[in-house]
């Protein structure tokens, strides 16, 4: 636990500004939110009464909060994907220290400038990769760590996006335009992944890699014949399309945080009347799930080769019928084995006397209900704090040294993908998941 409380900003007051500052309310001792930049007007105004914040130290844009000066010890960055450099950028050079929302850009020139200036200006700098927080990626590592597999030589990872978050964040959300988000598909959803494999393989750095991928199911071409353009509207099929609107966001309640966000601004309460004037009139999550015109890709894999000679396999799905996240970590003396969202894992280890393999099963315990990400959200948001008040890093540290070769691995994987050629990877040396 940090031995003194800090002061934060919030940059970005939407779900995962959100997430992030839940710690401030449950550990006020820790940290405590003296300000806000938020554009939107109601959940400018919701931050200012959840946090008690003065409303001189309420702000419509950057500008105005950095004309004052600096106003806290550390900045929580949540603002959307392509916004993350650019606001960045100003508050490192004040001397923030910052826990900036992941992806943090596309391009690699923009994540190298913004390592140089945070170091320039000896400000603190930690990517949400909130995986490394889960107390089951987390006691993955430490075995890891303690070498009970032995050296690894291979990784199995898959993530299989349900057909619930598919159609709210990459098909029908914000997500679902690279052009628009800024991001492609694997950035927005899999860097976590690509950055798990970088800090299991700590000491080695990524090197090489060639992937497959495209869109080739929630296309125009694949609606069935008679389709319409809006569920609620002009389809005489959404009674039994199992992709309706209907089912997804009224009679079930998948995602709502962000189906509507509009409605909900500033803590309102909505009824099920006006979600469905909502999805039927105006909400792009009430448009045909084929016909969206989304650009990012619904299924993607890659093979990454380490210096060291390990391989690791990663595979991405949209529209899964059971979500999730599965691991196989192969060593010389054993493996590991599981799925996140059991919340277990299995640890073998090869018997030489009878050729076979002894194995226990590791339970995770101690997630709480509503504790995003698997428990992550809060552990990260704790450990920030704990690393702007001094004190040492945690194995999880997601700071921005510990962060880069993870999103130069998902560049590489991209070009990879579009040009099909196996590419160079041009990681940092002693870069991602170096600190043990």
């Amino acid at each position: 636990m940090s031995k003194r409380q800090i002061t934060v900003m919030i940059v970005g007051y939407g779900d995962r500004g959100h997430a992030y500052t839940k710690y401030a309310l449950t550990h006020p001792e820790h940290m405590k939110v003296v300000a806000a930049v938020e554009p939107d007007e109601a959940r400018r105004e919701e931050a200012c009464r959840t946090f008690s914040i003065p409303r001189e130290r309420c702000f419509s844009c950057l500008e105005e909060a950095l004309s004052q000066g600096r106003i806290a010890d550390a900045v929580i960055n949540a603002t959307m994907d392509s916004l993350h450099v650019e606001t960045a950028l100003p508050l490192l050079r004040q001397g923030y220290d910052m826990l900036l929302e992941k992806p943090v850009t596309s391009v690699r020139e923009e994540l190298l400038t913004l390592k140089k200036t945070a170091d320039e200006h000896g400000c603190k700098l930690m990517i949400c990769h909130v995986l490394r927080y889960t107390p089951f990626y987390r006691r993955i590592k430490e075995i890891l760590l303690s070498g009970e597999i032995g050296k690894i030589f291979f990784i199995d990872t898959s993530e299989m996006v349900g057909v619930a978050h598919a159609s709210a964040s990459y098909i029908r959300g914000k997500w679902n335009k690279r052009t628009e988000c800024g991001s492609s598909m694997l950035l927005a959803k899999c860097c976590h992944d690509l950055d798990l494999l970088c800090w299991f393989m700590s000491g080695t750095t990524p090197e090489s890699v060639a992937s497959l991928g495209g869109r080739e199911f929630f296309v125009p071409e694949n609606a069935p014949e008679r389709a319409g353009t809006r569920c609620l509207v002009d389809c005489p099929l959404e009674r039994d399309c199992m992709y309706s609107c209907r089912k997804l966001n009224l009679e079930n309640d998948y995602f709502g945080q962000y189906i509507f966000a509009e409605l909900t601004k500033g803590g309102k309460q909505i009824s099920q009347e006006q979600k469905y004037e909502y999805l039927r009139d105006s909400a792009p999550f009430g448009e045909c799930i084929w016909k969206t015109g989304a650009d990012i890709v619904d299924r993607q894999a890659l093979v990454l080769r380490f210096s060291d000679g390990t391989v690791a396999v990663h595979g991405m799905v949209s529209g899964v019928a059971r979500p999730g996240r599965k691991v196989h970590i192969v060593g010389s003396k054993g493996e590991i084995d599981g799925f996140l969202e059991d919340n277990k894992f299995t640890v073998r280890l090869y018997r030489a006397d009878n050729c076979l393999y002894t194995q226990r099963e590791e339970v995770i315990t101690g997630v709480e209900e509503g504790d995003g990400h698997s428990g992550g959200d809060s552990r990260i948001a704790e450990d920030f704090v704990n690393l702007v008040a001094g004190e040492p890093r945690s194995v999880s540290a997601t700071v921005i040294e510990d962060s880069l070769n993870g999103h130069f691995a998902v560049y590489a994987a991209d070009e990879s993908m579009e040009t099909g050629k196996v590419v160079p990877v041009r990681a940092e040396e002693g870069g991602a998941g170096s600190h043990e």
